[in-house]
């Protein structure tokens, strides 16, 4: 696997490297307009603004996949080295993963109707603005932590070790997050209920897609004996 670290050091990979470069801004871009449209929607009652950001999320989403694909075409047109095409095929997916999350979440909120939302507690409420203020922080360490793969990968560690912490910070308040929910009296429906679960465990899942490209660079440099 330590020749993609090879690869990303040759003049030839500059198209590639610019569109993993822009690939990752866009996945950072994903995540933050989520956070966004949730603030509006939680915090600021601003519903219709939230719905458009909700909606924005899903044509940046859109935009993410399509530099995905030139990023494949790329690779499959060049003469790579088999691993090193497979170890780039990987870690776009892996990003590209922290993008189909967002837009998860931005789909299926977009869904609850305002009525859980009025009946949902404080605590409720502030749980799932903190799980979403420190996964964009995750995020924005993610895109630092490209940067400097695909430059002088002197601080990826570090970053690493940051994105693991929280990550774990997410998971402790996704559990508070989850007993809130079940201390609070709801008159919806089941599927509104399940619509919910479903929205709270893939704003957990942003964060573990995060965490699951740091690691996998994470791999790649100690293979190429970087670290």
């Amino acid at each position: 696997m330590g020749s993609l670290i090879e690869y990303f050091k040759k003049t030839t990979a500059k198209n590639v490297l610019e569109k993993a470069i822009e690939h990752a801004r866009k996945i950072q871009t994903c995540v933050i307009e989520l956070n966004s449209g949730i603030i509006l929607l939680l915090k600021e009652r601003k519903f219709d603004e939230a719905h458009q950001k909700f909606r924005s999320v899903d044509e940046i989403e859109g935009e993410a996949d399509n530099i995905r694909r030139d990023i494949s075409q790329d690779i499959s047109k060049g003469e790579l080295n088999p691993s090193v095409r497979t170890d780039l095929s990987h870690l776009i997916k892996r990003m590209d993963d922290v993008a189909n999350c967002a837009n998860g979440v931005a789909r299926r909120i977009n869904t609850i109707p305002m009525k859980f939302w009025e009946q949902s507690s404080e605590d409720t409420i502030n749980y799932i603005l903190e799980m979403m203020e420190t996964t964009v922080v995750c995020v924005k360490l993610l895109d630092k932590m490209v940067l400097d793969l695909l430059g002088e990968r002197k601080k990826v560690k570090d970053y690493v070790s940051e994105i693991n912490q929280l990550e774990h910070k997410v998971d402790v308040l996704n559990i508070k997050l989850r007993k809130s929910l079940q201390l609070t009296h709801y008159d919806i429906n089941a599927f509104t209920i399940f619509t919910v679960g479903m929205t709270m465990n893939i704003i957990e899942a942003i964060s573990d897609a995060i965490e699951s490209v740091a690691d996998y660079i994470m791999v790649l440099l100690t293979s190429a004996n970087v670290l």
